[in-house]
């Protein structure tokens, strides 16, 4: 039981510490859509889009070893994995800058107008402060100053939220883009304040041996990289080629109400990698990494079941009329963000493992046919291509990694989670075709009964957890 309630507090801190400000972030919707058109806020997805890519590749996904490797080290350990990491990375960012001047001069030889060149400083300074802040904060993490890197967190909301109040009413588009890249930095700091982590860099313990060792596993992570930015980014592109930036927009707005819960797993994974590593080659891992899926499936469950029965009222509740037919895509976006997820929860047993190409090797089918469907299938249906494209390829990862994982954990109770997927699937059909809220309402009852009734074990065994946490 301890392990269960090591994770249950390690949850619950990380979720106290980033509720209130991602929640914070999620209300500040309304007053950037009445800012920003629908063209606006496409193209700051765009740039965020073009980011994401590049920062994997240009520092060579250096973020996702700084947790791994200086955990559980002795100080001056800890002290070569940072230095060596962030003397490299610095120089990988300064090539990228120069090979961004060169990028530019060339484009504009060419009479070539588009995001990339108008907003190209943007787009680098958004690439350097995501970096800096995601890596001095995985840090934090490995070195178990958990409270700074939950705080982290905050800090970086909250000073969006409050940088875009003075920025976007000033200077619009530019504003609220120079309140993102203003935020990170000063997140950034604030992690190297209070982690203490300057006491970590030195020259002197600059290690090529530990930079190889780090890059030997992080490497690997590259092309894992780009194949999850071709599976949720790369049809914003080709949606502003075939559709207009204005469907970016729609499609941006509608993910962000699936990305809730993104947020919740993001919240909840950090605290799951600490257990795995620590109960990974235990009797009783398969049993405990069972239990821990199938509660986390139930919750994605119904938040799916959720935003789908909401998805009309919130999206009037929180855009303006031009944003409107973004409700359509809320459902389907958050059964592929549902996937996205249990193919990350099952991903963490190649952390404890450290065999980081199963990363790839499991995301290169999904990419691979993520992008094939994008190129045929949004010139035909415009926005529902992309989602369609996106849901098919994230539960073809979903399945890849379950069927490497069995080794270390199988999982048990497929049939359950058929059943449950089925009736998910009837009630999203079904709201799409009833507008009333009260008969979507009675529709949704039996499938949260049918849900209860298959899952009566689970939920016996989730009270008392939480009875004995509380005796506790």
């Amino acid at each position: 039981m301890g392990k269960y309630r090591r994770l249950g507090k390690n949850a619950l801190l990380m979720f106290l510490g980033n509720i209130g400000s991602k929640s914070l972030s999620f209300l500040m919707l309304p007053f950037y859509t009445s800012f920003l058109s629908v063209a606006d806020y496409g193209t700051v997805d765009l740039i965020q889009v073009y980011v994401q890519l590049l920062v994997g590749i240009c520092t060579c996904t250096l973020t996702e070893a700084i947790f791994v490797f200086p955990k559980g080290q002795d100080f001056s350990k800890q002290q070569t994995y940072f230095t060596s990491g962030a003397v490299f990375s610095a120089a990988t960012l300064t090539l990228t800058g120069l090979l961004f001047v060169i990028l530019v001069f060339s484009l504009q030889a060419f009479s070539y107008e588009g995001i990339f060149t108008e907003y190209n400083f943007c787009i680098f300074l958004m690439l350097c402060a995501t970096f800096f802040q995601t890596y001095t904060q995985q840090f934090a993490r490995s070195i178990d100053k958990v409270s700074v890197y939950v705080i982290s967190g905050i800090v970086l909301t909250l000073t969006t939220v409050l940088t875009s109040l003075l920025t976007l009413p000033l200077w619009g588009l530019n504003g609220y883009i120079y309140s993102i890249v203003i935020s990170y930095f000063v997140a950034a700091v604030y992690t190297v304040i209070a982690a203490k982590e300057y006491r970590f860099f030195s020259f002197r313990r600059l290690s090529r041996v530990s930079l190889k060792e780090m890059l030997k596993y992080s490497i690997p992570m590259m092309p894992n990289s780009i194949m999850w930015w071709v599976l949720s980014t790369m049809n914003r592109p080709l949606l502003e080629h075939y559709s207009g930036i204005e469907s970016v927009g729609i499609l941006a707005v509608a993910n962000k109400f699936p990305m809730l819960i993104s947020m919740l797993y993001t919240v909840f994974t950090y605290s799951w990698q600490i257990s795995v590593l620590e109960e990974f080659n235990k009797p009783d891992y398969k049993q405990f990494y069972n239990k821990v899926f199938r509660v986390q499936f139930l919750a994605f469950v119904l938040f799916v079941l959720g935003l789908t029965f909401l998805s009309r009222p919130l999206i009037e509740l929180m855009t303006t009329q031009g944003y409107y037919d973004a409700w359509k895509y809320i459902a389907p976006l958050a059964l592929a963000v549902v996937f996205s997820n249990l193919a990350g929860f099952a991903g963490t047993n190649f952390v404890a493992t450290k065999e980081s190409k199963y990363y790839f090797t499991t995301s290169f089918g999904g990419g691979l046919i993520c992008a094939v469907s994008n190129f045929l299938l949004i010139p035909l249906l415009g926005t529902w291509g992309a989602v369609v494209s996106i849901l098919v390829s994230y539960v073809l990862i979903f399945l890849l990694r379950i069927q490497v994982t069995k080794r270390y954990a199988p999982l048990w109770n497929w049939g359950l989670y058929i059943k449950v997927l089925f009736g998910v699937l009837v009630y999203i059909g079904i709201s799409y075709f009833i507008d009333d809220i009260w008969i979507n309402l009675l529709c949704l009852l039996p499938v949260l009964g049918l849900i209860a009734l298959l899952n009566k074990d689970c939920i016996y065994d989730f009270v008392h957890i939480y009875k004995s946490m509380r005796r506790k």
